[in-house]
Parts: structure tokens; sequence; C-alpha cells
């Protein structure tokens, strides 16, 4: 046999070995803890059986002597197993070979049993401890099983044998086999070694009471306990990881934390700082101890931070001097409004910004009002807007239960502001209140969550957005038994269009598109979402298939309408091709129903591009006329 049969039959062999420690693997890391004795009986077999499939793919080094990679399997399974797995093995394979037959089905019995002490040998091995020399003798001493054959050959098949080197290439083969099948399964265990240390260290340092986290030079968290992601607000550490202060802070909070990092990267010495920030309307104070992340080389690569929260100790001094200067702070100039009221809701002192946010409020007449009246006269006066599901007295009631409560909460004025009102308790039973404009906020806020859905080229939905929507328009469906239609549409020969016109030119055709697409679909029901790329979705609650395909061709053909010349597509002019599919019993789920739209879709672009498909209509003809067929298209 050639060279090159050799190896392919050699690699082809090694490659089912591979296959079968890769399945160990995954198996081990899916069910942790000790081997039990059903677990090894359970390795015997698989390496067992991948024993009996290396016998049924052998490759001829010569005539009528055929090898094969059995005997590696066969001894790696002690390493994994012990004598438990490698018996089973061996019992498999002897039963394979003598199921096979032929005259030479003693030497092969032979062999497997010699290799089943080679595997026990392994065994001992591993039990003794890992040494850099006990892989190249296991895999000598599994390579001798294969060798010793040629001794125990007829003389004359032995000297054809040695005449051909053939034993150097079994020796070879079955130590090179034996060698990366071992070297897979030390790789695999300090593998799971390195997962468990780490998994132990990760439970410590989350059991920490304080935070702790790990950030790169550019700020980046790469670890935090889950005290750190309490106290950044973030759901679990996970989630950090990536993200920095500007994530998390407000951008003047972050900034000052960024620029003592920058100080602390400058001169990488261990040193406490002190910082403060604002959540939930509280400020929270910590005290941080930093110190250098270093590689093996000992640059820095980051920067370790150990935080304590002392927010309840300066909380303490703030009283204090809250108190003692609380007169001279409601006198003067604020840019926030305050108010104090006393046990009774009473108010007692206001300043200018106070009677700023609320124009209706006498300045000669408000002293001793209650908090309850005041907010009254601003309803009843049409300077506070209540909200829709709440009947207005029962907000004036809930409104000053906050108060009395130091619970914080947000007015909308008629005049479009929005004021938070934070509150303090007083140690008389009576508040001060804080009121705060947060209109910019507001809008802010209000902007993100725009971006955060829309998509920003079209200003459609979003694929995020998409997918909630279609979940949430599915179960709808089943739940009401309404109809729901699902379109998949995709822009004909799209990269040719960029490709030739250019990218801006290719952005003001989607544009162009999107604006047909959501001109033509219920504002308040419908939803028009770009999917991907040249690729728009849109969900069509409570319509059928038929009235779906006629929207399908009429949205078609209006694409066509817009004119716009694309000298790559075979029509002279952008179209546009579409899959529908429609909620029924055979839709499982939602992502059912996308598979089938998708699939649609696909069939519109196989038949030529500018058509409507469903999965279940099939147009009669390949334009699109709007006409509904019976039969099912298969795609």
């Amino acid at each position: 046999m050639e060279v090159s049969q050799v190896l392919i039959h050699f690699l082809a062999q090694l490659g089912v070995i591979s296959l079968a420690l890769t399945i160990f693997s995954l198996s081990r890391d899916h069910m942790q803890g000790r081997l039990s004795f059903t677990r090894r009986f359970a390795n015997g077999i698989l390496f067992g059986l991948t024993a009996v499939l290396l016998m049924h793919m052998p490759g001829e080094l010569v005539d009528e002597f055929r090898f094969d990679l059995r005997i590696v399997p066969l001894a790696v399974v002690g390493l994994v197993s012990g004598p438990v797995g490698a018996a089973v093995a061996a019992f498999c394979a002897s039963s394979a070979r003598l199921w096979i037959g032929g005259a030479g089905a003693s030497l092969g019995l032979l062999g497997i049993w010699i290799t089943f002490g080679v595997a026990c040998i392994g065994h001992l091995l591993v039990k003794r401890g890992s040494r850099a020399s006990d892989i190249p003798v296991f895999g000598l001493l599994n390579a001798g099983v294969s060798f010793s054959f040629i001794l125990i050959v007829p003389s004359e098949v032995r000297e054809e044998l040695i005449r051909d080197n053939v034993h150097l290439v079994l020796l070879l083969m079955n130590f090179a086999g034996t060698a990366i099948a071992a070297s897979f399964v030390r790789l695999d265990e300090n593998r799971r070694e390195h997962a468990r240390s780490n998994a132990l260290h990760r439970q410590i340092v989350n059991a920490l009471p304080d935070a702790l986290n790990v950030k790169d030079l550019r700020g980046r968290f790469l670890l935090a306990n889950q005290a750190t992601a309490k106290l950044m607000g973030a759901s679990n550490p996970a989630e950090m990881v990536g993200k920095s202060d500007f994530d998390y802070y407000r951008q003047g909070e972050a900034a000052l934390f960024w620029a003592q990092e920058q100080q602390f990267i400058a001169d990488p010495i261990p040193s406490v700082l002190e910082q403060q920030f604002e959540r939930n309307g509280q400020t929270v104070y910590l005290r941080t101890v930093k110190a250098p992340y270093t590689d093996p080389d000992g640059a820095l690569v980051g920067i370790v931070s150990h935080t304590s929260d002392v927010t309840e100790q300066k909380s303490l001094q703030a009283e204090l001097i809250a108190t003692q200067a609380l007169l001279e702070t409601a006198m003067t100039e604020m840019a926030d409004g305050l108010a104090l009221f006393d046990r009774d809701g009473r108010l007692l002192m206001w300043n200018r910004r106070y009677l700023e946010f609320f124009t209706y409020v006498d300045e000669l007449s408000c002293y001793g009002r209650t908090l309850a009246e005041l907010l009254t006269a601003g309803v009843l006066r049409g300077q506070i807007s209540v909200p829709v599901d709440v009947a207005p007295m029962a907000w004036v009631e809930e409104e000053v239960e906050r108060s009395q409560s130091a619970a914080q909460s947000e007015l909308r004025l008629t005049d479009g502001r929005w004021v938070a009102k934070t509150t303090r308790p007083l140690s008389d039973g009576g508040w001060v209140t804080l009121y705060s404009d947060i209109s910019e906020k507001k809008a802010a806020v209000h902007q993100l969550e725009h971006l955060a859905t829309k998509d920003g080229l079209t200003d459609l939905y979003n694929r995020r957005t998409f997918d909630r929507e279609l979940a949430r328009a599915f179960q709808i469906s089943r739940d009401s038994a309404t109809d729901l239609s699902l379109l998949m549409i995709d822009v004909d020969y799209f990269k040719a269009y960029n490709d030739t016109y250019g990218h801006p030119a290719g952005d003001a055709v989607l544009q162009q598109v999107a604006n047909v697409l959501q001109s033509a679909c219920r504002t308040q029901v419908d939803v028009v979402a770009r999917y991907g790329g040249e690729e728009f979705a849109i969900i069509i609650p409570g319509t059928s298939a038929e009235v779906s395909h006629d929207i399908a061709v009429r949205l078609s053909a209006a694409v066509r309408m817009l004119k716009i010349p694309h000298v790559g597509s075979p029509r002279g002019r952008v179209t546009i091709s579409i899959g529908l599919a429609s909620a029924d019993d055979a839709a499982a789920d939602c992502q059912h129903l996308l598979k089938r739209c998708d699939e649609a879709l696909y069939a519109a672009k196989a038949a030529g591009r500018d058509k409507v498909r469903a999965s279940s209509i099939s147009p009669a003809d390949d334009r699109p006329t709007g006409r509904v067929a019976s039969a099912s298209l298969r795609v």
C-alpha cells in the first residue's frame, strides 16, 4: 500500500477515536461528580464499540495483512474508567472479533487481552499522578502490542512483513494514535480541573460581602462578584463583563471614576479612594482599595478594586450637617424647589423655585395649607396631570402617603415639564421635599427607548423588538383563536445595487421601501420591522392568509411603482420578493411560523424574484395579480 493510502486510513481511524473521546468528554461535562460503576461500564461500552468500528475499517499494508487501531481505544479506556471499563471494552471487542472469525481470530483475541493489561497499567499510571514521561511510556507499551504480532505470526509471513517494514509502520501508527489519544485525555482532565478550580474561586469571590472586581486598562469589567452586581444595579455579575462605569452611572459620575482610574494607571501603587454616586435617588458612598493587576511578566493589564459601602456612616454625618443647615438651606436660592411640612402635612416653609414649579400656589396664603389641599388645587386648576387610570382624589391620597413614607415620586405638569420629588423625613415627624426638573432626563430616556426599539436607518422596529412582538402576537393568536399572518420581504439584487450605485444610494432605497411598507400597514396594529440587511418583516394580526396575500401583492406593486432604476436587475428597477406564512395548527410556535415564512421567501426568490409566495397559498400565475390559489406551495 502506498504511503498516502496508509496515512488516509490512519487519519480516518484516528478521526473515529477522536469522536469517541469527544463524546466521552461531553458526557463527563454533563454528568459531574465521581465516576460510578454504571458510568465506567458505559465508557467501556463506548470505547469497545469504537474498537469494533475500527475493526470494520482496516487498511491493507501488504497482501492479506490488514491493520487497524483497535488497541488505541481499548488501552485509553483504562485511563478514564480503570479496569472495569477496560474489561467491558475488551469483552465487546472480543465478541466482535469472534463473530468476524477468520484465520487471525486467535491472534486478534490475544492482542485484545494483552491491550487490556496495558489499559490496567495506564490506570496505575493515572493513580500514581501525572508525569511528563507517562504518555510516551504508555504509547510505547501499547505500540508494543502491535509489534508483538510480528513475533508470533508464521515465519514466512514475518519475514515478508519485516522486509516491507510493516513492523515499523504498525509501531509508529499505534504509538502515534495512543499518544494523541492519551494527550487528549490528559488535556481534557486538566481543563476540567481548571474549571473546578475557577468555580471554587468564583464561589469564594461571590461570597464576599464587599464588592470585588477587576477592570482592564480601558475601564471594562473583566470580573465582578455578586456584591459588585448588587452595588451597580446589574442583574448578575456575568452581565457586567465587557461593560464599564458609563453603563451604570451617570455621565459625570462615570467620568470622575474614569479619571481616578487613569491616575492610578499612571502611578499603579495600591491606594484608597472615596467615591460617591446617586442610585434610586439615594447617595451611595464607597471606600475603594485599588491594586494593580499584572501579567506574568509584571506588566500592568488591569485594576483590582475592593469596595466597601460606607453609605450608612456618611449618611449619619450628612444628616447631622443637614439638620444644622436646614433653615439656612431653605431660605437661600436653590436650583431645586424646597418645601418643609410638619407632621400633619402642613406647609411651613418654601423657596422661590417651589413657587416657580407650582405657579397656582399663592405665596401669601399657602402657609399652613396641607399637602393634600395643595395637590388638589393643582389638579383642579389643570396644572398637574394625573395618570388616566387613576381617580384624581385617589392619586392625591397616594401622593400624600408617598411623601409621609419618604418614597420618591414624579409629577407631570400640564406645561410638559416633569418634576422629581425627593422627600427626607425629619425627626419631629415632618418632612422636607426637594423638587427637581427632570424634563430633559425624561426626554433623553424617551429617546433612548426609541433608539432601543427602532432601526436607525429606516425608523422601523428593529430585530429585537420584532422577535418580542412576534412571540406576543403568536400567543395572542393562540389564546384568542384569531388569525395571524407574517410577511418576510427581501429587496431583490440589493448587493448588485450597492455595488453599482454605492451604499448611500442603497440606504436611500431601504428608506423608500420602508416608507412604502409602513404607509401600507395599520399604525397601531401591524408591526413593520427591519429584519436585517435588506430584509424586512411585517406582523399582521387578525388577518387571514388570503387577505395577507393580497396585501403582499399590493406591497410588491407599490415598490415597483417607485420606479427606482436598477441596472443590475433583469427588470431594470428595484423590486421585492415576499414570503408569507399564517399561524395555524401546523405552527407549533412562533419560530416554526418564522421558518415557514422564510422558506416561502426563499421560494419567491428561487422563482425569479419580484414574486409573492406563501406556505399556504400558491399563485396560479407568476405575475403578482392578487389571485389566491387553493394548493399549497412545497419548497
